[in-house]
């Protein structure tokens, strides 16, 4: 292996371990604003009706501009010394000159093809055995190849082409590898417009479009339609729920509490003709309202009294309080509150029973 193709491969590793170092997504091919320098190792079989007897390798270098978006291009040099027919052996120069324009194809971030046309000069120089002999040459080429790599600052560049050269009548090989170091400023893509929040008026996190309660208060935590939360199912929302565990199917006032129920206990004691005094029969009807009430201490009650309508009015309404009074002191006494019980004489005006029965 000669010392110039093994320069070339220790510098094609060290582009590769140097790409983990500036990682690019764009694809390794020069964008647009960038200039590159491409030094590389050139293969080239000139044509035989020239003189020369073998194909060679040689040294070479582009200089490129990336002009617009895809689109380079470059001026190209590379020399050459391949052997002579005549005499064998002998030793022939050739330094070729070119200007290509290159289109460039990105598929991948780590590879771009491009395609290139140019055309330039050939010098084709014989001096070596003594004839004198130097032979300018205009030459076209066209060919492909390719950029690869991960790096914003360096590629490697491989490229395969025909070269025409006009003398000749003849279309020769010509291949090129090496790296590629991009320098100038890059042109970075605007950023993509940054869409504007979907619009929430309540501030819950639910947008408008889609909230089913569009006026929730500040800081209360609502479900996916934007509703206040009901753990309960109740109706009435938790932040206002006064009462948050209401079983189900239980009807509630606004506060989320369930409705009070009206409990009624009927007692009936009995009096006899004109008097107060409560018979032992009306006793047994004034234990159940004790027990009632002891087992109902948030629970007041309201005791009637009544008469029949012989006598005045105003002897009866007396009465009537006196009988009220009468049963009150009794639930008293048997250590129901005295808060807990009122009472209210009706006297004839409101009797239970018909007059005429005992």
């Amino acid at each position: 292996m000669s010392s110039r193709v093994r320069l070339l491969l220790i510098a094609v590793v060290a582009l590769f371990g140097a790409t983990n170092v500036w990682a690019w997504d764009k694809g390794p091919g020069p964008v647009k604003g960038q200039f590159y320098i491409h030094p590389m190792m050139t293969y080239y079989d000139p044509p035989s009706k020239l003189g020369y007897d073998d194909s060679s390798t040689g040294p070479g270098i582009a200089l490129g501009w990336s002009f617009l978006d895809n689109w380079a291009m470059e001026g190209e040099y590379d020399n050459h010394e391949p052997d002579l027919k005549n005499p064998p052996g002998g030793s022939g120069n050739i330094n070729n000159w070119a200007a290509n324009i290159l289109y460039q194809m990105p598929v991948s971030r780590w590879a771009t093809p491009f395609v290139t046309i140019g055309g330039g000069r050939g010098q084709y120089d014989r001096d070596s055995y003594g004839n004198g002999k130097t032979s300018t040459q205009n030459q076209y080429n066209f060919g492909i190849g390719t950029y690869l790599g991960t790096s914003q600052r360096f590629a490697f560049r491989a490229d395969i082409r025909g070269i025409y050269t006009l003398d000749a009548e003849k279309l020769q090989p010509w291949a090129g590898v090496g790296f590629v170091i991009k320098v100038g400023r890059i042109e970075e893509p605007a950023p993509p417009p940054v869409a504007a929040p979907p619009a929430d008026s309540d501030g819950d996190g639910v947008p408008d479009s889609i909230d089913a309660c569009p006026n929730t208060p500040h800081g209360v935590v609502v479900d996916a339609r934007g509703c206040p939360l009901d753990s309960d199912g109740d109706g009435v929302p938790d932040y206002l729920d006064k009462c948050p565990n209401t079983p189900p199917n239980t009807e509630v006032v606004a506060q989320g509490c369930p409705i009070p129920v009206a409990t009624t206990f009927d007692l009936t004691v009995e009096f006899a003709f004109n008097s107060t005094e409560i018979n032992d029969l009306s006793f047994r009807e004034l234990r159940r309202a004790m027990t009632f009430m002891r087992d109902n201490p948030k629970m007041n009650a309201e005791v009637e009294g009544h008469t029949d309508n012989i006598g005045s009015a105003a002897f009866n309404m007396g009465l009537s309080e006196r009988r009220a009074a009468a049963v009150k002191d009794v639930l008293v006494k048997s250590g129901i509150e005295v808060s807990r019980i009122t009472t209210v004489g009706y006297g004839l005006t409101c009797p239970i029973a018909p007059n005429d029965t005992e």
